[in-house]
């Protein structure tokens, strides 16, 4: 896995990162040692940005941090590129992915430099440490955990007289509300308005509706997957049925248009939505006329659980500022940077100390339905290499658009994955 990372072609017009400087632990005449944080997430920059200038101000004569925001779709491309050369970001953001890029030999162990300190890791969430551990060795600080649930339109209920969503309620009862806002639609003459919308994203739909029905995206090992078994395959079917009764919006309206904005714009009834996106809730125009209802998933054959993904801080193997790094990893991760994050609700915090004041940062919301289901969830289903399960997310995108047989898709690249897994894991 190294060497295959390692050879990834650099293209030297997407290489960016700090200037390279040897590591200092004191005020020099040139300045203090500059480095970088690399994220993707410009809901979150604002935010990360206040805890970065304080930081800057306490370290005023040392360490200087700047972030580098790249857009998701080409956040991996390029840290790709960076990570094995000396133009690597200091500290960047981590998620599922770092088993591949630990493996790979481009992230710095960090059990030295917890050992040193006696850092206290118990003070974060056990399942967000053990998150970034690749084999015996910690490669990344928590930083946050999340979670999905359903957000509501109260305003689309009362226009219907549809009753509100309420608590423990079920896949079936989710499509009675949907029938009932269709119907009302149906009489209202209302084409652009749809009961229930979701992401096409695998963490805020389809992983969850899996794990629900018993069908695990990938096993708790990692090593083999059910989404061809018949269960797998009626859990994607049922998305499809939702679609064919227009009880949810059509894929092509889905695939042109994210379900997030369909439903902040007034025109859905329901959305499966992630805790990503709660300050978006928060902030809109919908929400502060009160008019967003949130409600924990529905249950679907054994639970209502919903899929915990979360971010890190890591370490470039290739930082020439190792110390600085990470004194500001231990800074950005701890109790004042995370409980700035709680408040202003960009991400549930993986800090147990920080998570009270999640809640209390939401006027509009009620987010005690976001922390709730974040501490009923399950950890996201991946083996940190993509291209093992690549197979099985294409099939399932094809799935959803209803251009494909549905079971023979499914049950093709389950057994293609299948077998990528079996040769990773004989490796």
């Amino acid at each position: 896995m190294k060497s295959r990372l390692l050879t990834i072609a650099v293209s030297l017009s997407i290489i960016g990162g700090s200037a390279v400087l040897s590591p200092i632990t004191s005020a020099r005449a040139g300045g203090p040692t500059e480095i970088t944080l690399a994220l993707w997430d410009e809901t979150q920059k604002p935010i990360i940005q206040q805890s970065v200038d304080v930081f800057n101000k306490n370290h005023r004569l040392t360490i200087h941090v700047t972030i580098v925001s790249t857009p998701w779709s080409d956040f991996w491309t390029k840290l790709d590129a960076t990570l094995p050369t000396s133009k690597a970001p200091d500290v960047t953001w981590m998620n599922v992915n770092v088993r591949k890029y630990a493996t790979g030999g481009v992230l710095e162990p960090l059990d030295k430099y917890i050992s040193g300190d006696a850092l206290n890791m118990q003070q974060y969430v056990p399942g967000r440490v053990a998150a970034f551990k690749v084999g015996a060795s910690q490669y990344a600080l928590p930083k946050g955990m999340d979670a999905v649930f359903v957000a509501y339109n109260k305003a689309i209920f009362a226009k219907y007289g549809v009753p509100l969503p309420k608590k423990n309620w079920t896949w079936n009862d989710m499509k009675t509300a949907a029938a009932a806002i269709l119907a009302g639609e149906t009489a209202a003459k209302k084409t652009t308005e749809y009961p229930i919308v979701m992401e096409l994203d695998a963490q805020p739909s389809w992983i969850n509706f899996l794990y629900q029905d018993g069908a695990g995206f990938l096993s708790a090992d990692q090593k083999t997957t059910n989404l061809g078994t018949p269960t797998g395959i009626a859990t994607i079917q049922s998305l499809n049925d939702l679609m064919s009764a227009k009880l949810m919006a059509p894929y092509n309206v889905l695939s042109e248009t994210k379900g997030t904005d369909i439903f902040l714009a007034g025109n859905a009834g329901m959305v499966f939505i992630g805790s990503w996106k709660a300050a978006l809730l928060e902030k809109s125009t919908l929400g502060a006329a009160k008019n967003i209802g949130l409600i924990q998933m529905p249950k679907r054959l054994l639970n209502n659980q919903s899929v915990a993904g979360g971010l890190g801080y890591a370490m470039a193997a290739k930082s020439a500022h190792k110390p600085e790094a990470w004194t500001f990893m231990k800074y950005i991760t701890g109790h004042q940077s995370m409980t700035n994050e709680a408040i202003n609700g960009i991400e549930f915090p993986a800090r147990a100390d920080s998570q009270g004041a999640y809640a209390k940062g939401f006027a509009n919301i009620d987010a005690n339905v976001i922390v709730a289901a974040a501490k009923t969830s399950f950890a996201y289903p991946s083996n940190g290499i993509p291209a093992t399960t690549q197979p099985m997310v294409d099939a399932i995108a094809q799935a959803l658009s209803g251009t494909v047989p549905v079971a023979t898709t499914l049950q093709a690249a389950a057994a293609k994955s299948q077998a990528l897994l079996d040769a990773l894991n004989k490796g």
